[in-house]
């Protein structure tokens, strides 16, 4: 049964964050006077439809995800030999718009979800109560069994330092040092205070294949602050912020060739939301914000596929003051979306690689 749930959760949840990112795009292309052909909640076969002034608004079969069809998209899907797009005057297509606007209506996606992330975060905050405090790398409790026990560490041991080979980090807190071991997790020395001494201790982080991290085995004390409601405003953004510095980090990590054991696709976001809904409505709308943020976040990538990507094409057409051969952009951003399935088929590796 909690299965169940946790499919369903996972299914509205990502139908949400893509629904209101192209509704993003929607309300601004049609500010700018932008003919959208269709808005479409769910892929697939159509199940109710209603016309509106221009637009049709339908839903169809597969309850998953959305799109809106505007004319002028430069993405190898539309055909100007389609009967709709030979009816749509120059000045209402989205590739004859000024630069600028074209620029607004792709960044429009982006927005929502980082606006639907920022709402979820602040309103986690205001309605806990309370802020938990960054804990410091001080060792507070070590694991039966652990890599830290067997490397001999003591409650009260503060980490100065981890090493592995050239690659070091002094960590501020213990967030700090869980990032760092997510990449550099073979053979460590940790470079640990403990009285007046500082004493070099190697050790190996483990893989906790439940929580799929790789953790050094001990615990650390955190402390709950109390705040006043409205003080959620801050610290919902400083989640965000925080979060948001940890997703390029693991992006740049990606892209140097680190941690992709770690990427996950739709399998692990599926697990990992059914684990989040046994936990509560909180642990959910906690996922429900980092996905939003997560997608935001790739989307605005300079990949051709993206959003990102085709702003890239439309500032390089303005550096340049000459438009890039339509034919070229559409197999530029046909190549990347095989690339981008390369990636997802890996990823979807990983995830049942896991699940054995």
């Amino acid at each position: 049964m909690q299965l169940v749930i946790g499919l369903i959760a996972f299914f509205f949840m990502l139908s949400v964050i893509v629904i209101i990112h192209e509704l993003g795009h929607f309300m601004v292309a049609r500010h700018f006077g932008v003919f959208c052909k269709e808005f479409s909640i769910g892929m697939g076969p159509l199940l109710y439809a209603r016309q509106g002034k221009e637009t049709q608004f339908s839903i169809r079969a597969i309850p998953f995800g959305g799109y809106v069809m505007m004319a002028g998209e430069e993405d190898g899907s539309q055909d100007e030999e389609d009967d709709w797009l030979k009816n749509v005057p120059d000045e209402k297509r989205l590739n004859h718009k000024p630069r600028w606007q074209q620029i607004l209506v792709m960044v429009a996606g982006v927005c929502m979800n980082v606006i639907l992330a920022w709402v979820l975060f602040v309103g986690l905050s205001m309605t806990q109560g309370y802020v938990v405090e960054e804990p410091t790398a001080q060792v507070y409790e070590v694991v039966e069994g652990s890599p830290a026990q067997e490397a001999g560490l003591q409650p009260g041991d503060t980490i100065v330092k981890a090493a592995n080979g050239e690659d070091t980090i002094e960590p501020e807190t213990q967030y700090d040092l869980l990032e760092w071991l997510q990449y550099h997790h073979g053979n460590l020395e940790l470079s640990v205070k403990r009285d007046d001494q500082t004493l070099n201790v190697p050790i190996k982080p483990q893989l906790d294949e439940e929580s799929n991290t790789y953790t050094l085995g001990y615990v650390v004390q955190a402390y709950a602050k109390p705040i006043p409601w409205y003080q959620g405003f801050y610290y919902g953004t400083l989640d965000m912020l925080d979060s948001s510095t940890a997703i390029f980090s693991a992006i740049a990590h990606l892209i140097q060739g680190e941690g992709l054991q770690n990427l996950s696709g739709p399998v692990g976001i599926a697990q990992v939301t059914t684990q989040a809904t046994s936990m509560g409505l909180r642990s959910y709308l906690s996922l429900f914000a980092l996905i939003s943020l997560n997608i935001g976040i790739f989307n605005i990538l300079p990949i051709p596929a993206m959003d990102g990507g085709r702003i890239l094409i439309l500032l390089l057409e303005k550096l340049f003051r000459r438009k890039i051969n339509t034919k070229i952009v559409e197999n530029i951003i046909v190549a990347s979306f095989v690339l981008l399935i390369g990636l997802f088929v890996f990823a979807t590796y990983n995830d049942i690689i896991r699940l054995f």
